[in-house]
C-alpha cells in the first residue's frame, strides 16, 4: 500500500512516527499540526516531511487524511479534506491499513507500551534483525528515529492505542500486552467495555499473545485462546528472574525458552524489568536467539524517567505518567534509589481521568513529601464536575498551584537545605515547566551542566555531529582574515542544530550560522559565541521536485544549483552563477546579481527558528528587500522549493550562465574580497561613487580598493580586519566629503554592530 497522505496532528507522539514511517514506506506525506514547537516537528523535518497547512495549494494531492483522535469534528483542516472529497482515517485506522499483509507486532497495554515498543526495537536491531516500527515517542539515542519502515522485511512493530477503539482495526501476528487497567473512561461505558476490545484482539492474533506472568485480569482474557499464550516472568515461559538490582542497571538470571544465564540490563524497577523481559522474549520468539547484550544499545525514551538537572543534593527528573497505576509505580522506584527528600509537580491528563481516579491520584501522591498539583491538561475536552484538580487535592495535604509562574519559587523553598528529588509528572505540556524550572537553575550556576557548551549538548549530539574549540575563521571566509570562534559545530541533522541552540540559549551564548563566508567580516578578536555551519555534504541536496520545481537544502552551493538548473534545461537561475554563497545565505540577503534576485524563483522556505522550531512558508509570506530578508533574522534557512520559470535548451543555459560569469570576472577582482561591501545608495551605485571619489587603489596595508571595482575591498595578504575597518571608515569619509552621501555597509560584521566599528 501506498499513497499521499496529510497528517493532522503531525507534531504529536502517536500521528508524528506514523507520517515519518509512510513517507519511509514510499508514500508521499505532509502534515499539519496546530500545536508546533514539540521535538517531533523537528524529527518531520529530518524527515522532508513538511508542515502544510493546505496541501493542495502547495501542488500535492493526498488520497488520504490521517488524524489524531485530538483533531475533532468540525476542524477546519478536516472540512478541507472534505472539500476536496479525501477520506479520513485515525491514527490507528491508518495504521492498521499500512501494516495490512504485514507480520505485525502490536504492543498494548494501559502503561509502558512506548517504553516496551522502544525496548523491543533496540534488542531487534542488536540481534541485527530488520524490521520496521512505528514508535509512539522518541527515542533518547538520536541514532534511532522514531519510525523506520523495512521494503525486505515482514516484520512491523508498532504500539496500538485503545484510548479511541482504534485497536479493533489490528489483526496482529503477535501482540504483546503489557498490562491492563480500567482507563479512558471518556470512550468505555465500563470496565466490561474496555476488556472485550482487548480479548477481541487477543481472539484476531494469528500466532501467539505474549503476557506477563502473574497479571490476573490477563491471564483471565486470554483463558480459552486457540492462538498460543506465552508467559514471562518469574517461571514463566520465558523465565527472567532478578539478581541484583541497582540505580540504573539490573541482573537477571534468564530461563525456559531464553538461552539460560546471567544478563546486565540497563534498566532499574520492577516495571521496567518486566517490560524489558517481554521484549527481549519477543525477541527471541521472532529471531530464535539472543546476543550477549540484547539491550546494548538501550538509552531510554524520552520523558521517561528524564534526569534534567543534577548536582550534589538535587535532581530534576520529567516522566510522562498519567495514571495512577504509572503514578505509583514511578514514585516506587524514586523511593527505593533515592533517600532524601520527594517533591512532586503533578499535572492531571482530561477532566475524565481525573474525575474517574481522583482518589487513587491523591493516594499515589501520598508517596511524596510534598505533591504540587497543576490545572488539569484538558486534551481538547470539556471540563466536567469533580474533573478538576482541586478534587485530587481535597482532603489531603496536595496543594494546587494554579498560577505555573510561581512554581520555581515554591519548589526552591521545599528543596532548600536537604538531599530531594523534584519529579514533573504528567502527559500534557508540563514538560515545558519542568525544562524551564531545570533551566532556571542551570543559569544561576549550580549545576555541573553550566560548564559550558560541550557540557550542556554531552550524549544529546548525533555521532556525526561535529563540534569543536577555537576554530580558526579566516580560512572559511571569502576575505581571509579575523580570528578564531569559541565554538564551531556542523551539525548534521534538525536535531542536531535544536540541541546546540537551546544549549545557547540557556548559556546566553550568540550564533551566527556560517555558509561560504562571503559577504562576512570577522573581527580579529574572533566570535565568542558558537558557529553553525551547514556544509554542502549534509546539507546541499538538490531535489527536482519536476515541473521545474527544485528542493534545496539550506547549505547548498549557489554554483551547484544552476549547475543542477542547467543540466535539467530550467531557466531562471542563471544570474545565480558565480556568487559565491549558498542558498541559506541568499535568502536571508535576498542575494542579487545582473537584474535577477533569489526571491524572483522562491516557491516556499523551510527554516528553523531561534527556540527551535521549524517553520514552512510560501514566498508571499516574506519581505523581499534590498539586500535583506527581515522574517529570516535569526533563523536557520533548512531548505526551500524553487520554482524555474520555463524550459530551455541545456546548451542554451550553459551559455548565457558561461557569459554572466565571463562578465563577473571582467568586472569584479579575483582576489581575495568579501564581495561588495557598501550599499548601493538609492538611484546610484556605491561603486561610481568611491571611484568617482578617487579611491581605486588606496590601501590600507595589504587592503586596498580594487582598481577593478571600487565597491571591493580586496586582500593581498596577511591583512587584520583592524586594516579593512580602517580602509572602509577613509571611504565613508572621502565619499561623505567629496559626493555628500554616507555610504552603509552591506556586509556583516560578525558579533559586532556596524555603528560601534565606524
Amino acid at each position: 500500500m501506498s499513497g499521499s497522505a496529510w497528517m493532522l496532528g503531525a507534531c504529536g507522539m502517536g500521528v508524528g512516527p506514523l507520517a515519518l514511517y509512510l513517507k519511509g514506506d514510499g508514500w508521499e506525506v505532509s502534515g499539519w499540526d496546530d500545536a508546533t514547537g514539540s521535538p517531533m516537528e523537528l524529527q518531520l523535518a529530518n524527515g522532508e516531511v513538511p508542515l502544510l497547512r493546505d496541501p493542495w495549494a502547495a501542488g500535492r494531492r493526498p488520497t488520504v487524511v490521517g488524524r489524531s483522535s485530538a483533531v475533532k469534528p468540525g476542524h477546519p483542516a478536516l472540512a478541507l479534506a472534505e472539500g476536496h472529497g479525501v477520506r479520513t482515517l485515525r491514527r490507528g485506522e491508518l495504521l492498521a491499513e499500512a501494516v495490512a499483509g504485514r507480520r505485525f507486532v502490536a504492543v498494548c497495554g494501559s502503561h509502558g507500551k512506548t517504553t516496551t515498543c522502544g525496548l523491543l526495537v533496540a534488542a531487534l536491531a542488536s540481534a541485527g534483525a530488520d524490521f520496521g516500527y512505528v514508535l509512539g515517542g522518541l527515542f533518547r539515542d538520536p541514532t534511532f528515529p522514531p519510525a523506520r519502515a523495512s521494503a525486505a522485511s515482514p516484520w512491523v512493530v508498532a504500539e496500538v492505542d485503545e484510548s479511541d477503539g482504534t485497536i479493533g482495526a489490528f489483526s496482529p501476528d503477535v501482540t504483546v500486552a503489557v498490562n491492563l487497567d480500567w482507563d479512558h473512561p471518556d470512550y468505555y461505558r465500563d470496565e466490561a467495555a474496555l476488556e472485550a476490545v482487548f480479548r477481541a484482539l487477543f481472539e484476531r492474533t494469528r500466532s501467539a499473545v505474549v503476557i506477563p506472568v502473574g497479571n490476573a485480569r490477563l491471564e483471565r482474557l486470554v483463558a480459552g485462546l486457540k492462538v498460543p499464550v506465552i508467559r514471562v516472568g518469574d517461571e514463566g515461559d520465558y523465565s527472567c528472574r532478578l539478581v541484583q538490582g541497582g540505580h540504573a542497571s539490573s541482573v537477571v538470571a534468564l530461563g525456559g525458552r531464553f538461552p539460560a544465564g546471567q544478563f546486565n540490563l540497563p534498566v532499574a524497577g520492577t516495571f521496567n524489568r518486566s517490560n524489558a523481559s517481554l521484549a527481549l522474549a519477543v525477541t527471541h520468539f521472532i529471531t530464535g536467539g539472543l546476543v550477549a547484550e540484547p539491550l546494548a544499545r538501550w538509552r531510554g525514551i524520552r520523558r521517561r524517567q528524564d534526569v534534567l538537572f543534577e548536582r550534589t543534593g538535587l535532581r530534576v527528573l520529567a516522566d510522562y505518567a498519567h495514571h495512577p497505576t504509572e503514578i505509583a509505580a514511578l514514585l516506587q522506584w524514586v523511593r527505593e534509589t533515592h533517600a532524601g527528600r520527594l517533591l512532586v509537580v503533578f499535572q492531571p491528563h482530561r477532566h475524565t481521568r481525573t474525575r474517574q481516579y481522583a482518589r487513587e491520584f491523591r493516594d499515589a501522591l501520598a508517596v511524596a513529601d510534598q505533591a504540587l498539583v497543576l490545572p488539569v491538561y484538558s486534551a481538547g475536552e470539556a471540563a466536567v464536575e469533580g474533573g478538576g484538580s482541586d478534587a485530587i487535592v481535597a482532603g489531603s495535604a496536595h496543594r494546587l498551584v494554579e498560577d505555573r509562574r510561581t512554581l520555581p519559587a515554591m519548589l526552591d523553598t521545599l528543596a532548600e537545605g536537604a538531599d530531594t528529588v523534584v519529579a514533573f509528572v504528567g502527559a500534557g505540556d508540563i514538560e515545558r515547566d519542568a525544562e524551564a524550572y531545570a533551566k532556571v537553575l542551570r543559569r544561576r550556576g549550580e549545576g555541573v551542566l553550566t560548564a559550558d557548551l560541550p557540557d550542556l549538548v554531552a550524549g544529546r549530539l548525533s555521532p556525526d555531529c561535529v563540534l569543536r574549540a577555537n576554530e580558526p575563521l579566516a580560512r572559511r571566509t571569502t576575505l581571509g582574515l579575523g580570528g578564531a570562534a569559541r565554538w564551531y559545530a556542523e551539525p548534521a541533522s534538525v536535531d542536531d542544530l535544536v540541541t546546540l541552540l537551546r544549549a545557547a540559549a540557556e548559556l546566553d551564548l550568540r550564533w551566527f550560522v556560517l555558509g561560504r563566508g562571503s559577504n562576512l567580516l570577522v573581527p580579529d578578536e574572533g566570535y565568542d559565541g558558537l558557529i553553525l555551519h551547514l556544509d554542502a555534504a549534509r546539507w546541499g541536496a538538490v531535489t527536482d521536485l519536476g515541473e521545474g520545481r527544485f528542493r534545496v537544502g539550506g547549505g547548498t552551493r549557489l554554483k551547484e544549483l544552476c549547475g543542477v538548473a542547467a543540466r535539467e534545461g530550467r531557466t531562471g537561475f542563471e544570474f545565480l552563477e558565480g556568487i559565491p554563497g549558498t542558498v541559506g545565505g541568499s535568502l536571508r540577503m535576498n542575494a542579487g546579481a545582473m537584474g535577477g534576485w533569489i526571491f524572483d524563483v522562491v516557491e516556499s522556505i523551510e527554516w528553523l527558528t531561534p527556540q527551535g522550531r521549524v517553520r514552512a512558508a510560501r514566498r508571499d509570506c516574506f519581505d523581499a528587500l534590498y539586500r535583506d530578508c527581515p522574517q529570516l533574522h535569526g533563523a536557520v534557512v533548512l531548505s526551500a522549493v524553487l520554482r524555474s520559470p520555463a524550459a530551455d535548451d541545456p546548451a542554451a543555459i550553459r551559455g548565457r550562465m558561461d557569459d554572466l560569469a565571463a562578465r563577473r570576472r571582467a568586472s569584479q577582482p579575483r582576489e581575495a574580497s568579501a564581495g561588495c561591501v557598501f550599499r548601493n545608495p538609492e538611484g546610484d551605485k556605491a561603486g561610481r561613487l568611491i571611484d568617482l571619489s578617487g579611491l581605486k587603489g588606496r590601501a590600507v596595508g595589504p587592503v586596498s580598493v580594487s582598481p577593478t571595482h571600487a565597491n571591493f575591498l580586496v586582500n593581498a595578504g596577511d591583512a587584520k580586519a583592524a586594516d579593512f575597518l580602517a580602509l572602509m571608515r577613509t571611504v565613508r569619509a572621502e565619499v561623505k566629503a567629496r559626493q555628500g552621501v554616507e555610504l552603509q555597509p552591506e556586509i556583516v560584521a560578525l558579533g559586532r554592530e556596524w555603528k560601534e566599528l565606524l
